[in-house]
C-alpha cells in the first residue's frame, strides 16, 4: 500500500506534524548520536554506581560524583540541618595533654569522667578509644609486688606488714578496676573495639592474642539478627558475609578492651561497638557501616555480625531491649535496621548508608576532657545526652578527610553526624527511586532533547547546555530533602549529547545546507528556504501546479534615456529590491529579472494550496508600492513610473535546471509564456493586471474583485482563454473608488459587454462611451470603444465567436 501523500496530509491540517517528522528522518543521524550517546551512558551509570565495577575510567567517573556531592555539602545553609542538642563530644584534645601528661592517660581520669558526666546527668557514654592494654600508671607497684610474690615462692622471708601495705597500694592504684566500677555505675556505657583488615594491623598480633579479642566482643554481637525470608535465611545470612569479601570488609582481626572492662558492662544498655570507618576510593569518608561480620573460623556458619558504635549508643539512648534491634535481611544482603518504635534505617546491602553531614569539623559542642575532670562546665550540660569520648590531640587524634576537605575532621565528630542521621532518620537517601530518577533525566537528556537538537537550527542547539542550571537545581533541590541524585552522568550525557550533535552537524549537515542556502536564497524566501531545507528533494525537476507573475515597467525605454546610468541603476536596484521582497514575504519563489521584468511564481517548491491567492495578493501589493515609488519621483522631478502584471495557474515543469556548467531554480511551459502574454495585454486594455480564468477560479472565493476583460486567443494559440482584471479586495478603496462605486462601474462594464456579444455594436459603444464619461481613465471601456467602432465600420464575420485574436505577443 502506497504511503499518504503530502497532500493527503494537507488535506487534514496535519502538513506540520507530516514536515517535522520529515525534517527529524532527514536529521536522524543526529538522533542516531544521541542515542548511542544515552546507552553508553546508561551503561556507564550501571557499571559505576549500580554494578559498582572498580576500573580506573569507573572510579574516575565515581570520583566525580563524589566531587560534585562534596560540592553540595560545602554550599548548603548551616541552618539547613542544625545539630541535635542530644549529642555532645569530650574531646582528648591538645589542651588535655598539657594539664593531664601525655597520653595514654591514667584510667582514673576516665573512672572520674565517667561519674561526674553521669552526675550532670548524661544518658549514654560511648567511647571512641579502645583500652586494650593495661593502665600503667600502676606499673612500678605491679612490677615490686610480682617481685615480692616470686621471692615469697622461693621461700625467702617477705616483711608481712610491708606486703600487705604494697597490696593495699596496688588496689588503691589500679586505674582499670576504677575505671570498671565507674563503667557499673553510670551504666549505659558503651565501648570501641574495632576490626583489623589488612597484614599490616595483623602484624606483632598471635593467634592467642586475637582469640582473646574475639571472646570479648562475642558476647556483644548484634542484638537480634532476623531474616526476611526464613525459609532461606541461613543461606541469606552466609550470602550477606559473602559480600563483604570483594571490597575487602571482611576483617581478619579484632582489637577489643581489656576484660575487666568488658566484664563491667553487666547491664543490658551497655555493650561495645567498633568505630572503623571505611573511606571512599578518594580517601573522603561519606558513609558509615553499621554493621560487620566476623569470626575467626573459616565457617561463615561460625561468624556473628557486630554493630557499630553509632547502632550501639542509639541503642543504649532509648534502652531497647536486643529483641527490639533488629537487622533485617534478605537474598540482597543488608535491608534495615530497626530501633523499636523510634526508629528504621534503610542500608544498602552492606549495612552501609550516606552520612548527611550537618557541617565541617567542630560543628558539634566539643568540651575538654581536662575541663570536663575539674567540672569546668554550666550545670546540666550534659543532662539526657550522648557523651561521645574521642581523640584530636597531634600524634594521637583520629582525624579524617570528609566532604569539606582537608585531613582535619575529628573521628570522632563523624560518630556524631551517624547518631544524629539514626535519630532523625536523615541519612542521605540513595535508593531506587533515586536511581530510577536518574535514569529518567539520562533518558531526558539523551532522546527527547535528541529529537529536538535533531530539528532546530544549530544556532539554537547551544541551549540545550543551559540545561545543565536547571538540572544542578534539581539535584541541588533533591540534596536539601536528603536525596543523593547523580549529578556526572546525566551532565555527562548533556554535554556529549550537545557537543557530538552540534559538532555532526556542523560538519555534515549545516554544510549542505549552506550549499542550498547560497544556491537557492537569491530566488526564495527565509521560510520557503526553511521548508526546503526540511526536504531538499522538493527542488527535483517535476510537473506540478504554479502560478506565474510577470511584471514589467510601463516605457522603460523611454524612463532609462531622461536618467543617467548611476541614477539608472540606483532605481532599478530600489525596484527590484521592493518588488522581490514583496514576493518573499507572501512565500513565493524569485524566478529571474528579465530586464526591468520580474518573473516569479507560487506553489513551488514548496506545495501549499491558495498558491493563486498569494500571487494575487502580491501583485495587489505591489501595485501599492509603486504609487508610492510615484509620488516620491514625481516629487522628485523624475519621470512616471508604472507596472504591468500577468498571473496565470497552470501546470509547469519546475526545477533546479540548466547546463553542467550553470544551473538554476526555474519554471518552464505554456503556463509561463501565457503569463507573460498576459502581461503585455495590460497595454491594450489600460489594465495593470491581468489574470487568466484558471487564477480567477483559484482565487474568486479569497475575497478578490475581478472584472471578466474579454475572450482572447493569443498568437500562436487554437484554444480561446478568458482573462480578467484583478481591481482589489472586496470591501477595500481601490484605484476604482469606493466599493459601491467600483460595482456600479462593474455592473455598467458587464451589460455593456453583453451588448457586443450580442453584436449590438452602436449600443454596445453608447454603454461604454457611458462608462467613459462618468470615468474617462476607464481602459476597458476605452479599449471596447475603440473595437465597437472598427465593427461598425467593418463588421465580424457571421461565424465570429465573441473571440478577439492578438496578433502581437
Amino acid at each position: 500500500m502506497a504511503a499518504p501523500s503530502a497532500g493527503f496530509w494537507q488535506r487534514r491540517g496535519l502538513f506540520g506534524l507530516y514536515e517535522l517528522l520529515q525534517s527529524w528522518w532527514r536529521h536522524r543521524v543526529s538522533f542516531v548520536i544521541s542515542v548511542l550517546v544515552t546507552l553508553l551512558a546508561l551503561s556507564l551509570y550501571y557499571f559505576t554506581f549500580v554494578g559498582e565495577r572498580s576500573t580506573p575510567i569507573f572510579n574516575f567517573i565515581q570520583r566525580l560524583e563524589f566531587a560534585s556531592l562534596d560540592t553540595r555539602f560545602r554550599y548548603r545553609p548551616r541552618d539547613i540541618t542544625p545539630v541535635d542538642p542530644r549529642i555532645v563530644i569530650v574531646d582528648i584534645d591538645q589542651h588535655s595533654q598539657e594539664v593531664l601528661g601525655r597520653w595514654p592517660f591514667s584510667r582514673t581520669y576516665f573512672a572520674k569522667m565517667l561519674d561526674i558526666l553521669h552526675e550532670d546527668g548524661a544518658k549514654v557514654a560511648a567511647f571512641d578509644v579502645t583500652f586494650s592494654k593495661p593502665d600503667q600508671s600502676s606499673a612500678p607497684i605491679r612490677a615490686l609486688w610480682a617481685e615480692l610474690e616470686a621471692r615469697r615462692k622461693r621461700g625467702e622471708p617477705i616483711d608481712a606488714a610491708f606486703s600487705m601495705e604494697l597490696q593495699k597500694l596496688a588496689a588503691a592504684y589500679d586505674a582499670d578496676k576504677q575505671f570498671a566500677a565507674a563503667i557499673q555505675r553510670f551504666g549505659a556505657v558503651v565501648l570501641g573495639n574495632f576490626f583489623l583488615h589488612t597484614e599490616a594491623d595483623l602484624r606483632g598480633i598471635d593467634d592467642k592474642t586475637l582469640d582473646a579479642y574475639a571472646n570479648q566482643i562475642a558476647f556483644y554481637s548484634f542484638p537480634s539478627v532476623r531474616p526476611l525470608h526464613p525459609e532461606t535465611g541461613k543461606q541469606d545470612r552466609i550470602g550477606l558475609m559473602e559480600k563483604f569479601a570483594p571490597d575487602n570488609l571482611l576483617p581478619k582481626g579484632a582489637e577489643a578492651n581489656l576484660e575487666v572492662l568488658t566484664s563491667s558492662l553487666s547491664e543490658e544498655a551497655s555493650s561495645t561497638g567498633f568505630f572503623n570507618v571505611y573511606p571512599d576510593v578518594d580517601g573522603v569518608v561519606r558513609q558509615s557501616s553499621l554493621l560487620i561480620p566476623y569470626g575467626r573460623s573459616k565457617d561463615f556458619n561460625d561468624w556473628d555480625i557486630y554493630a557499630s558504635l553509632d547502632v550501639q549508643a542509639v541503642r543504649s539512648y532509648f534502652r531497647l531491649p536486643n529483641e527490639q534491634v533488629v537487622l533485617e535481611f534478605g537474598p540482597v544482603g543488608a535491608y534495615r535496621i530497626l530501633f523499636g518504635q523510634a526508629a528504621q534505617i534503610r542500608t544498602d546491602d552492606l549495612g552501609r548508608v550516606v552520612i548527611n553531614y550537618h557541617g565541617p569539623g567542630y560543628t558539634y559542642p566539643h568540651y575538654s576532657l581536662a575541663d570536663v575532670l575539674v567540672k569546668k562546665f554550666r550545670a546540666e550540660t550534659f543532662k539526657g545526652t550522648i557523651v561521645l569520648i574521642g581523640a584530636t590531640a597531634t600524634g594521637i587524634g583520629d582525624l579524617r578527610t570528609t566532604p569539606y576537605g582537608g585531613l582535619d575532621y575529628p573521628g570522632v565528630e563523624i560518630h556524631a553526624n551517624v547518631i544524629d542521621n539514626i535519630l532523625h532518620q536523615s541519612f542521605l537517601i540513595r535508593g531506587a527511586k533515586q536511581t530510577l530518577t536518574d535514569v529518567l533525566l539520562i533518558l531526558v537528556f539523551g532522546f527527547p532533547l535528541g529529537i529536538w537538537m535533531a530539528l532546530v537550527s544549530p544556532r539554537w542547539m547551544w541551549f540545550g547546555a543551559f540545561l545543565c542550571a536547571p538540572l544542578v537545581a534539581l539535584d541541588y533541590w533533591a540534596f536539601l530533602h536528603d536525596w543523593w541524585l547523580n549529578l556526572t552522568v546525566p551532565a555527562l550525557t548533556l554535554a556529549a549529547n550537545v557537543l557530538l550533535v552540534s559538532l555532526y552537524r556542523s560538519l555534515f549537515e549545516e554544510k549542505e545546507k549552506r550549499r542550498v542556502r547560497s544556491a537557492f536564497g537569491q530566488y526564495l524566501s527565509p521560510e520557503v528556504i526553511r521548508r526546503l531545507l526540511v526536504n531538499p528533494q522538493l527542488v527535483e525537476p517535476k510537473k506540478t501546479e504554479i502560478t506565474v507573475m510577470f511584471s514589467d515597467i510601463r516605457g522603460f525605454t523611454t524612463i532609462s534615456e531622461k536618467l543617467d546610468a548611476q541614477e539608472l541603476a540606483l532605481f532599478l536596484n530600489q525596484y527590484l529590491s521592493d518588488m522581490t521582497s514583496l514576493v518573499f514575504d507572501n512565500h513565493g519563489t524569485l524566478d529571474k529579472y528579465i530586464g526591468d521584468a520580474v518573473m516569479a511564481f507560487w506553489g513551488a517548491p514548496y506545495e501549499e494550496p491558495g498558491h493563486a491567492a498569494k500571487a494575487c495578493k502580491t501583485a495587489l501589493r505591489m501595485m501599492d508600492r509603486v504609487r508610492e515609488m510615484q509620488k516620491q519621483w514625481e516629487a522628485e522631478g523624475k519621470p512616471h513610473l508604472d507596472i504591468g502584471i500577468g498571473l496565470n495557474t497552470g501546470v509547469a515543469s519546475v526545477g533546479n535546471m540548466g547546463s553542467a556548467l550553470r544551473r538554476g531554480y526555474t519554471a518552464l511551459g505554456d503556463t509561463v509564456n501565457l503569463s507573460s502574454r498576459l502581461e503585455g495585454l495590460n497595454k491594450d486594455y489600460g489594465t495593470h493586471i491581468i489574470v487568466n480564468e484558471s487564477t480567477y477560479e483559484e482565487a474568486k472565493d479569497s475575497g478578490f474583485v475581478f472584472r471578466e476583460l474579454d475572450l482572447i486567443r493569443v498568437k500562436g494559440k487554437l484554444q480561446p482563454v478568458t482573462i480578467c482584471e484583478l481591481i482589489g479586495r472586496a470591501g477595500e478603496n481601490s484605484d476604482y473608488g469606493a466599493p459601491e462605486e467600483v460595482r456600479t462601474r462593474l455592473e455598467l462594464f458587464k451589460n455593456a459587454r453583453a451588448l457586443y456579444c450580442q453584436r449590438e455594436w452602436q449600443a454596445a459603444q453608447d454603454a461604454f462611451q457611458k462608462i467613459l464619461d462618468q470615468w474617462p481613465d476607464d481602459g476597458p471601456s476605452r479599449a471596447y470603444w475603440k473595437r465597437c467602432q472598427d465593427y461598425l465600420f467593418e463588421e465580424p464575420s457571421s461565424t465570429w465567436d465573441g473571440v478577439f485574436t492578438m496578433t502581437h505577443k
